[in-house]
C-alpha cells in the first residue's frame, strides 16, 4: 500500500472527534445466533439488498453532522448494488452483534471493513478481499520508551473491543500491561494524545488517514510482525449466486475506476489500497 499526504477534507474532521449522533457501539463481535434461511441473489432482486456496517469507523462508515450514514464502505456498498442491479438499504448495527444479525437474517451482507478470520469463517462466508489491512502500534510523539512489546509492561494499552488489535493485546498481556477498550478510533486517539493511555493498537489505514488530515503528534512503533490480511464482505453461508455476483461486481468497479474514485474521496488522492 502506498500512502501519500493529501489535502484536508472537511468531511473527515470527525476522524479525530466523537461522531455526532453515532448509533453503533463497538464491542466483541458476537458470532452465536440462530441461523435464518439465507436469501440468495434471486430473492434479493425481488426485494432490497440489506447491508450492514458499524457506523462507528471513520472514514469507512460513520454518522455525519447531518445524521447521514456515510463513508468508504457505504459508497462501496452502493457501487456494488448498482453493478448487481439491486436496490440497497444500508444500516448501521452494533459491532458486537453484527455477525449474529447477518446469520440471523436481518442483513444480506456486512460491508463493514471486516477482516477475514478463522473464527468468523465458521459462521459466515467471505467474498474476495476489497483491500488489505493490518494492526499497528502507536505512541505519543515524544515517547521514546516503547520500541518493543516488552516495553508495554506496566503501560496502559488501548484498543477497540471486537477488533483484531484488541484480540492481539488480550492474548498477549499475561497481566504485564493494562488493556483499555474504546468505542472507536476518535475516542482512542484522543485518549492517546491526552495521556490517558500510553499505547494504541488499531487498524493501520484509519490512522494513516488521520495523520494526513490533522496535525497529530503520534508515531508508529515497529514491534515486529503483526497480523494483517484481507478485508472482505461477509455474507450468509449457502448463497452462491450472491457470492458470485459480489465478486464479479468488485472486479468490475476496480476495473472501471469506480473503486479508485471512492478511495480518492474517502481515503485520499494518490492513495492505493491493495
Amino acid at each position: 500500500m502506498t500512502m501519500h499526504k493529501v489535502p484536508f477534507h472537511a468531511h473527515l474532521r470527525s476522524l479525530l472527534y466523537p461522531m455526532a449522533g453515532a448509533v453503533a457501539l463497538l464491542g466483541a463481535v458476537t458470532l452465536a445466533s440462530t441461523p435464518a434461511e439465507a436469501r440468495d441473489l434471486p430473492a434479493i432482486k425481488q426485494d432490497v439488498f440489506q447491508v450492514a456496517n458499524s457506523g462507528a469507523y471513520p472514514p469507512f462508515s460513520y454518522v455525519d453532522t447531518d445524521g447521514n450514514l456515510v463513508g468508504f464502505d457505504v459508497d462501496i456498498a452502493r457501487a456494488l448494488a448498482d453493478e448487481m442491479g439491486v436496490d440497497v438499504n444500508i444500516q448501521s448495527s452494533p459491532w458486537n452483534g453484527i455477525v449474529a444479525a447477518l446469520t440471523g437474517g436481518r442483513f444480506d451482507a456486512c460491508i463493514c471493513s471486516m477482516s477475514v478470520t478463522e473464527e468468523r469463517e465458521k459462521a459466515v462466508d467471505f467474498t474476495d478481499g476489497y483491500y488489505m489491512s493490518g494492526i499497528s502500534i502507536w505512541v505519543r510523539g515524544e515517547n521514546d520508551d516503547i520500541s518493543s512489546v516488552e516495553d508495554f509492561e506496566g503501560k496502559r494499552v488501548g484498543s477497540t473491543l471486537g477488533e483484531t488489535g484488541n484480540q492481539w493485546a488480550t492474548e498477549r498481556t499475561d497481566g504485564r500491561w493494562r488493556n483499555q477498550t474504546f468505542q472507536g478510533l476518535p475516542d482512542m486517539l484522543n485518549a492517546l494524545t491526552t495521556g490517558r493511555i500510553d499505547v494504541m493498537i488499531t487498524d493501520d489505514i484509519p490512522v494513516y488517514v488521520a495523520l494526513n488530515e490533522k496535525n497529530v503528534d503520534i508515531k508508529q512503533v515497529d514491534v515486529g510482525e503483526l497480523p494483517s490480511g484481507p478485508i472482505a464482505i461477509a455474507i450468509q453461508e449457502d448463497t452462491p449466486k450472491l457470492m458470485a455476483a459480489l465478486n464479479e461486481a468488485l472486479a468490475e468497479i476496480k476495473a472501471n475506476g469506480t473503486y479508485q474514485e471512492i478511495v480518492d474521496e474517502w481515503i485520499g488522492e494518490g492513495v492505493e489500497l491493495n
